[in-house]
């Protein structure tokens, strides 16, 4: 992995700038910043500032293991392709194999409910129901390793067998039908006819995404970490700000540059004094 704001990954950030791009980005680690209350998550402002007008200008999406509802709560208009669930839930699946995936996560749910709920409560985890898929959080937990353990014995007794993706402090559970970030990716690049991507995570759901190991995909890890299969990485979560501001304002030296974006019908930006 190289450091993605050297000289080296600067080149290839500005070679994306050449064709029409996909611009992608997991939200929490990546966008936001990891908060003891996953709720209380939110965009920075300079981030914010920077992702409206790369969304401005580009096509850009935001690729979460939040639902759907919760991203637009969080971002609101600033980004309009929004992918949730780890890519099985938005536009892009089969009405039939959602209804499929949400049957599965509320079956679960139920038996969580009947056999497990006075346990969760006693340990200190948090089952967030997502619809097309389940989450423990234990990042508020006293005992974490009693936490995990229990979190371990309840998902060995969903059926059918579950695709477990592990995050910070959280446990993610999906249906084995579920598409995934890589999918939902490689999907959205069909649709909005890109050739090329960039894609940002920060953690093991992202993985599926870096493992595509796809020429036409620059992938971006936030903090090096051995094993990964993303091509560059981000130092800290807070350097995401930076990236958006070098491809805005490379982009923004050439009419040129956001041309193909233009003739597939997003906006030009307005002009703002003093920006």
């Amino acid at each position: 992995m190289d450091y993605l704001l050297a000289e080296e990954g600067k080149s290839d950030l500005g070679a994306l700038l050449k064709s029409r791009s996909l611009y992608a980005f997991d939200f929490d680690g990546t966008l936001a910043k990891i908060v003891r209350d996953h709720q209380a998550a939110r965009l920075a402002r300079p981030i914010r500032f920077w992702l409206e007008k790369l969304a401005n200008r580009a096509p850009t999406a935001i690729i979460s293991g939040r639902s759907v509802e919760d991203l637009r709560s969080r971002v609101g208009t600033a980004v309009p392709h929004l992918i949730g669930n780890h890519g099985s839930e938005g536009p892009h699946t089969r009405r039939e194999d959602m209804q499929q995936v949400r049957e599965t996560s509320s079956g679960w749910l139920q038996l969580v409910n009947e056999r497990f709920q006075d346990e969760l409560t006693r340990s200190g985890v948090v089952i967030e129901n997502k619809s097309y898929s389940l989450s423990f959080h234990y990042r508020t937990a006293d005992q974490r390793d009693e936490a995990r353990a229990l979190i371990s014995r309840i998902v060995a007794e969903l059926s059918p067998p579950p695709r477990i993706v592990l995050g910070k402090s959280v446990v993610n559970v999906m249906p084995p039908t579920a598409s995934h970030k890589g999918t939902a990716l490689l999907e959205y690049m069909r649709r909005l006819d890109c050739s090329t991507a960039l894609y940002v995570g920060d953690d093991e759901t992202d993985e599926d995404v870096f493992a595509l190991r796809d020429a036409r995909i620059l992938t971006v890890r936030i903090g090096k970490k051995k094993g990964s299969s993303a091509r560059y990485f981000l130092k800290r979560q807070a350097e995401i700000a930076e990236a958006l501001r070098l491809l805005v304002e490379v982009g923004d030296q050439s009419i040129h540059t956001w041309s193909g974006c233009h003739e597939q019908g997003v906006p030009l930006p307005a002009q703002h004094p003093n920006e």
